[in-house]
């Protein structure tokens, strides 16, 4: 009973006890912490907060207290005074600075993360996550200083709340970033590569963060990893892969050949599944298989071969004789024309004396000399050999130029990425003209990100990719009818795979070629002057105006001498013969055949040129002249 009595009149003095704590403060800023009506004597006082508790000691002069605390880090802090009385409790929120970029890193609530001096964008706060960038890597950081990287498919601009972030080329993209193909360049890897030795990211990492390391530094593991994350963002075996890193890949695999066999074996093995289709990759990879040989690897090596075989069927159709038959024919018509002017030469000097001589009746008589061309002494047959001579070589010029305008496209940008899902391919797709092949190819390259529309520009296609991605029984079938060879088709219905697994239908290399040919053929119908004289011909830039001028009027000579009547005109039996005796052929060119030994000669003397033998000019020659003489015979 008097121990109630005792607390009871003890009551309105505890009651009286209060610990004054601020509701708010700064992490890193001292606040105050106070104690009134309290006992003499000293007490514990304990602050927990998100670093752990930490025990003061409290001595109350005149029954109070003031106190300095220090909150190092942002968080709840839960303030306990221990009494005989029982504990005073009190609550405060430490709110973290803002984090700030110095020279040395960024400063953050819980301390200074270190980062390599650069152009860093940012600092963007979102709720307690910090991002920062540069170039192609995205730093997200904790105010704990808990770390997370991002790895751009191009160079980072700018950071948008959400977050977004804002890449070359007016793009955003949300963060973490969709698996988007690479569209960055090589300097962008040249300046990623400081920043992975400096924050050593954890792996696996993007394909294209690979690029920015030594080739010859890649483990196994940083191989398949590249394999498997290159294939995933939309890249395909069977497109043109010239972009800078994957040269280096097959140079690595080259010189570590002979030092290091299993890894140049590795790289080898990582291009053939990824990128078999770089510049120089069939004779890239017939080395490999001559180099597996002699290690004595023979299965390693016809897998090689056996996929060389298969890359020749993706690659455009080879057109390495075609320079060679293009001096073959020009030699042809040039010595068919030279052939008709001088066997001609004497009726028409003889026709033309009254009108003031060869060159006198130009300027006399110009009009009436029209009448006396050298084609309007030839017979129809050499007329019209003539003509077809020059509109082939001309159609074989245009060829040419033509292919290697395509090409050259092929391995250029934006081609040379080994996809079409880039957004610089969309774009250039876009600038085609429409043309059911042109809708086919962007049909595909919009299929992840609008099926719908794709799906409508795919069946306005007849290509067999088009019709297998199409997914319709008929169209499927029509597909396997006109590629029953190519890999994607044959795993769709369920008749095996190639080397290089299963995976969707879509353009190959050569695909593309033969419809940028179409496009770059419909371009020069649409303006043959301007379209000849961007072809990459192995023409001077100033000669090109003239060639094509030249053309054109000899063309216009060619048909004009259809419209004039044949001449008579008798020719000296000696001139004639002396002329077909240097002429191969020329016996026949009235009725065609005698081309084909004219040709033989141009392609003989062009060998000869060379600095080959003259065994095709004297086969010529010899049958021109068993030719010539049983002709002399039957006369």
């Amino acid at each position: 009973m008097r121990r109630w009595l005792a607390a009871l009149a003890l009551l309105p003095w505890v009651l009286a006890q209060s610990l004054l704590v601020p509701p708010e403060a700064k992490a890193g800023t001292p606040l105050t912490l106070e104690g009134r009506d309290l006992p003499e004597g000293r007490y514990p006082l304990v602050v927990e907060g998100p670093t752990g508790p930490k025990t003061l000691e409290v001595v109350p002069e005149g029954g109070s207290f003031r106190l300095s605390f220090t909150p190092e880090t942002p968080g709840e802090y839960r303030v306990r005074l221990s009494l005989p009385s029982g504990a005073l409790e009190g609550r405060f929120v430490a709110l973290g600075q803002a984090p700030t970029l110095t020279e040395e890193g960024l400063l953050l609530p819980s301390g200074l993360y270190p980062l390599p001096k650069g152009p860093w964008v940012g600092p963007l706060v979102q709720g307690e996550r910090v991002y920062l960038a540069q170039g192609l890597l995205v730093l997200e950081l904790g105010f704990n200083g808990e770390a997370r990287f991002h790895f751009a498919p191009a160079k980072v601009v700018a950071l948008r709340p959400g977050p977004e972030a804002l890449l070359e080329g007016e793009r955003v993209l949300s963060i973490p970033f969709p698996p988007r193909p690479f569209e960055g360049s090589a300097e962008d890897l040249k300046a990623l590569r400081p920043l992975l030795e400096a924050l050593n990211p954890p792996k696996p990492w993007p394909y294209f963060a690979y690029w920015a390391l030594d080739p010859k530094d890649l483990s196994p593991e940083d191989l398949e990893a590249y394999r498997q994350d290159l294939l995933a963002r939309g890249h395909r075996p069977e497109l043109p892969f010239a972009f800078a890193p994957v040269l280096a890949l097959a140079e690595a695999a080259k010189g570590l050949s002979g030092k290091e066999p299993e890894k140049a074996r590795l790289l080898t093995e990582t291009l053939l599944r990824t990128s078999p289709l770089f510049p120089g990759s069939l004779a890239f990879f017939q080395e490999r298989a001559e180099a597996l040989e002699a290690q004595g690897l023979p299965a390693q090596a016809l897998r090689l071969r056996e996929a060389v075989a298969v890359l020749k069927g993706w690659l455009p159709p080879s057109l390495e004789g075609l320079p060679e038959a293009l001096w073959v024919l020009a030699l042809t018509y040039l010595a068919l024309l030279a052939y008709l002017v001088l066997f001609y030469l004497p009726p028409q000097l003889r026709d033309l004396r009254a009108l003031g001589g060869f060159w006198g009746g130009f300027l006399r008589h110009p009009l009436l000399h029209l009448r006396h061309l050298s084609l309007a002494y030839a017979s129809f047959g050499e007329r019209l050999l003539a003509l077809l001579l020059l509109v082939l070589l001309g159609a074989s010029w245009l060829l040419y130029g033509l292919d290697q305008r395509a090409r050259s496209l092929l391995f250029a940008p934006p081609l040379d990425r080994g996809t079409l899902r880039t957004q610089a391919a969309q774009d250039w797709l876009r600038s085609l003209p429409p043309t059911p092949e042109t809708k086919a190819l962007l049909g595909y390259a919009l299929l992840p990100e609008a099926p719908k529309e794709a799906k409508t520009l795919l069946g306005e296609s007849g290509l067999p990719f088009a019709l297998a991605l199409r997914g319709e029984e008929e169209a499927l079938a029509e597909a396997y009818r006109k590629a029953p060879l190519e890999g994607p088709i044959r795993t769709t219905l369920g008749l095996g795979t190639d080397l290089w697994g299963a995976r969707e239908a879509g353009p190959s290399a050569r695909t593309l070629y033969s419809v940028l040919l179409r496009v770059e053929f419909g371009r020069f119908l649409e303006d043959p002057w301007r379209t000849f004289l961007a072809l990459p011909l192995p023409l001077a830039e100033r000669l090109k105006p003239w060639a094509f001028l030249g053309y054109a009027l000899l063309l216009l000579y060619h048909l004009l001498a259809f419209l004039l009547p044949r001449r008579k005109g008798n020719v000296p039996p000696t001139y004639a013969l002396a002329v077909r005796l240097l002429v191969p052929g020329s016996t026949g060119f009235a009725a065609g055949l005698g081309v084909f030994l004219l040709l033989l000669a141009a392609w003989g003397l062009l060998r000869l040129l060379q600095g080959e033998g003259p065994g095709p000019i004297l086969l010529a020659y010899t049958l021109h002249l068993l030719g010539l003489g049983l002709s002399l015979r039957r006369s």
